[in-house]
């Protein structure tokens, strides 16, 4: 491997920790953290500070410790789904933070199909960052959290961006 190429799996490396560092806050304020399982408003399992799956264990009481693994670990795979479909954004630190918290709520599934996501790909981050508080809604129903949420995304998004600026980012 080349000194360039390695330097920049390097840098990328880092990126990525500012980026879930920037992301994992965001995604706990966001979440709550509930030490015991419970269904959130869509009737999903959910334990912690929203990790999902079939290792919950219903009547357990969750460590703050275990909860902090569970959500790095979670905000790890978002990020791993999130570059799978829009690898460009390692480059860019905030929109792939923002795109993190985004996806660990919503899931993989819909960040691959949603506007999102093709407004990334297409270099309108601008646009991607803009699009974010359209998804406010869980079960057909508008929730203040998200909308909280959302618009959380959509600065941290945008805090790195300008309009005039906007047309310049590469995807490559």
């Amino acid at each position: 491997m080349s000194k360039k190429a390695v330097m920049a799996g390097g840098a990328g490396a880092g990126l990525l920790a500012l980026a879930l560092n920037v992301a994992t806050p965001e995604i706990t304020t966001f979440e709550g953290q509930r030490n015991q399982a419970y269904r959130d408003v869509v009737g999903v399992l959910t334990v912690c500070a929203g990790h999902t799956g079939p290792d919950i264990v219903v009547g357990k009481v969750y460590s703050d410790e275990e909860c902090s693994r569970l959500t790095k670990k979670d905000a790890e795979e978002a990020a791993k789904g999130v570059l799978s479909v829009s690898p460009h954004l390692i480059w860019h630190p905030m929109q792939l933070a923002a795109a993190i918290s985004f996806s660990y709520n919503v899931g993989i599934g819909t960040y691959k199909k949603s506007t999102v996501s093709k407004l990334y790909n297409s270099g309108d981050f601008v646009g991607a960052c803009n699009f974010l508080p359209n998804y406010k809604y869980a079960g057909g129903k508008v929730y203040p959290g998200l909308v909280k949420r959302r618009q959380r995304e959509k600065e941290v998004c945008l805090s790195t961006l300008t309009p005039e600026g906007a047309e310049n980012v590469h995807t490559s």
